[in-house]
C-alpha cells in the first residue's frame, strides 16, 4: 500500500495540483491574446481546466473497461466540488468574516440544475452509449453558446502579463497533466487489484478527490484573495463540463461494452438523489445571497450541512 502511495497517488495528486494551476493561468493568458471575453474565459477556458484531470483520469479508465470508476470519478467529482469544495471556501470565508454575495445569473443557476438533471436521466437509461453522449455533448455546446452570447460579466483573475512562451507552457502543463492523470489512475487500478475494492468506490473516493484538487486550489486561494464571487462561477463550470462532457468521453470513443456488468443504476440511486439536494442547496444559496448577506451562523449551519453530507455519501459508496 505504501508503494503504491509514494509511486503513484502522492506524485500524482501534487502534480495535478501544479499542472492545474499552471493550465489555468496560461490557458487564461492565451485566451485574452485572442481576444476573448473575461467571461467567457471564466466560465469555459478556467472551468475546463479545472475539470482536465477528470476528464483525463476517465480516459485512462475506458481504455482499461472501469465503467463503475468512471461513473463514480464524475458522481464523486461533483459531489466533492459543492460539499467538500465550497463548503471549505465558505468556512474560510465565514472565519475571514468576509460577506459571501454571489453575482451568478440565473441562466447560470438554471443551466447548473438542469445538467444536474439530464446526467441522472442519462445514467438511468444508458450512460455509456453513443446517442447518449451526443445528448449530453449538445447540451454542452448549448450551454457554451449561451455563456457565449450572455452579456453577464464574469469576474476574472487580475490582470496578467503578457508572456511570449505562453502557448508553450500550457502545452508543458497539458502534457503533465495527462501524466499525474495516468499515476493516480494506476494507483487507484493498483489499488483495486491488490485489495479488491469496488470501482465504484475507488472512483467515486481517489479519483473523485484527486482530480477535484484543482478546484480545491483555485477556490480557496480565490477566497483568500477575495474574490469570492468568482468561486461559483467556477464550481458551476466545472460542474457542468464534469456532467456533460467528461460522461460522455467513453460513449463518444465508442466504449459501449462498459455498460456490461460494471454499472448497477439501483446502487447509485441514493448518491444521485444526495447529488440533486446539494445543488438545489448550493443554487438557493447563490440565489439569496444576491440580495441578502446571511449572518455567521448561517453559513456555518451551511457548512456543517455541506461537510455531513459529504461525509454521508462516503458512507453510501462503502456500503
Amino acid at each position: 500500500m505504501l508503494s503504491i502511495l509514494f509511486l503513484y497517488l502522492i506524485p500524482g495528486i501534487a502534480l495535478v495540483w501544479v499542472s492545474a494551476e499552471k493550465l489555468e493561468k496560461y490557458s487564461v493568458l492565451v485566451s485574452k491574446s485572442f481576444g476573448l471575453s473575461p467571461f467567457f474565459i471564466g466560465s469555459t477556458v478556467i472551468a475546463f481546466g479545472t475539470s482536465a484531470p477528470e476528464m483525463l483520469t476517465t480516459l485512462f479508465a475506458a481504455v482499461e473497461n472501469k465503467g463503475g470508476m468512471i461513473i463514480g470519478n464524475v458522481v464523486g467529482s461533483n459531489v466533492t466540488n459543492i460539499a467538500l469544495v465550497f463548503g471549505l471556501t465558505l468556512l474560510v470565508l465565514t472565519l475571514r468574516n468576509i460577506n459571501f454575495r454571489s453575482n451568478v445569473s440565473n441562466l447560470n443557476l438554471l443551466l447548473l440544475l438542469i445538467s444536474t438533471i439530464v446526467v441522472w436521466a442519462i445514467l438511468s437509461y444508458r450512460p455509456f452509449y453513443f446517442v447518449s453522449s451526443i445528448i449530453l455533448f449538445t447540451l454542452l455546446i448549448s450551454t457554451i453558446l449561451s455563456w457565449y452570447k450572455s452579456n453577464e460579466e464574469f469576474e476574472s483573475e487580475d490582470s496578467i502579463e503578457n508572456d511570449n512562451w505562453a502557448i508553450f507552457k500550457l502545452v508543458l502543463s497539458i502534457i503533465s497533466l495527462i501524466f499525474a492523470a495516468w499515476l493516480i489512475t494506476e494507483g487507484a487500478l493498483q489499488i483495486l487489484s491488490n485489495f479488491g475494492v469496488g470501482e465504484l468506490f475507488i472512483g467515486f473516493t481517489i479519483l473523485a478527490i484527486g482530480t477535484s484538487l484543482p478546484e480545491i486550489a483555485a477556490s480557496i486561494a480565490l477566497a483568500l484573495k477575495g474574490r469570492y464571487e468568482a468561486v461559483a462561477g467556477a464550481l458551476i463550470g466545472s460542474n457542468i463540463f464534469n456532467g456533460l462532457f467528461v460522461l460522455a468521453i467513453p460513449g463518444l470513443l465508442g466504449r459501449e461494452e462498459l455498460m456490461m456488468n460494471t454499472w448497477v443504476y439501483d446502487k447509485w440511486i441514493h448518491l444521485l438523489v444526495l447529488l440533486l439536494f446539494i445543488s438545489l442547496i448550493f443554487i438557493t444559496y447563490l440565489k439569496i445571497t444576491k440580495n441578502k448577506v446571511l449572518s455567521r451562523s448561517a453559513n456555518i449551519s451551511l457548512c456543517v450541512l455541506f461537510f455531513s453530507t459529504y461525509l454521508y455519501s462516503l458512507m453510501l459508496v462503502f456500503e
